[in-house]
């Protein structure tokens, strides 16, 4: 939930990144956004660096959007073994299901769903033999001027060899604060839960900030950490997002 300096002729910039969180906000028709950063992710002994992450937004109407992940490069250094290579592509949709007639604090959110899929293109590390179905129902409220809350609940559908097809319940909750007209900041919980038992519930709490360069180019820091019994547990990054 970043912010933006203000332009007479386009709105402003929000960004799907660098919260957990996914915003209601679809690119306007013919608008394209590109997202991208690093992520390095440290939990025990195992070390983590995504490097990538990139999002391609593309409005297709006045509410929605085509959504390409191109896939991440990823590097994994455990005492089991390193491994390294790209994860999959995702490909999806956005669709804006509700917006309320203006931007005064009310009861009512504004909703969207994003629906996508895996595609198995990965490296041999990284790579799922078969689609990993997801979708997300979105709501932001704005509670001022310079506050807003925003949710997700999610339901995926991976698979793996070990336990076949099983679906993973996930959820957020993200506060955003304008702080001036070109700082925004964040802070937000999140979690998953597999229903399977031999998986465990996870969860993390993480804040960040987005500072706007331009009406069109924002960059962005974040850190965050686990509260799932594991130390060291947390992870840090750094993005940047342009719009056409």
């Amino acid at each position: 939930m970043g912010c933006a300096t203000a332009n007479p002729s386009r709105e402003p910039l929000i960004s799907d990144r660098p919260d957990f969180t996914e915003s209601t906000a679809t690119m306007k028709r013919g608008e394209v956004q590109l997202e991208g950063g690093d992520t390095f992710e440290h939990a025990a002994s195992v070390k983590t660096n995504t490097i990538g992450e990139l999002l391609l937004r593309i409005g297709l109407a006045s509410r929605a959007e085509l959504r390409i992940e191109p896939g991440s490069y990823t590097k994994v250094t455990s005492p089991d073994g390193d491994a390294s290579g790209w994860v999959d592509a995702a490909v999806g949709t956005k669709l804006r299901l509700y917006e309320p007639p203006n931007e005064n604090p009310s009861f009512v959110p504004t909703v969207s769903l994003i629906v996508l899929t895996s595609v198995p293109t990965g490296s041999a590390e990284f790579r799922e033999t078969k689609l990993q179905p997801e979708a997300k129902l979105a709501a932001e409220w704005t509670l001022s001027d310079r506050v807003g809350v925003a949710t997700n609940f999610n339901v995926s559908r991976p698979r793996d060899d070990e336990n076949g097809r099983y679906t993973v319940f996930e959820g957020s909750v993200s506060f955003g604060f304008e702080l001036t007209r070109r700082l925004g900041a964040y802070t937000e919980v999140f979690g998953f839960a597999p229903q399977l038992s031999s998986l465990g519930h996870s969860r993390y709490g993480n804040t960040g900030l987005t500072f706007s360069l331009t009406p069109d180019f924002q960059l962005d820091l974040r850190g965050g950490m686990g509260f799932n019994g594991v130390q060291p547990d947390y992870f840090v990054g750094a993005g940047l997002v342009h719009r056409w």
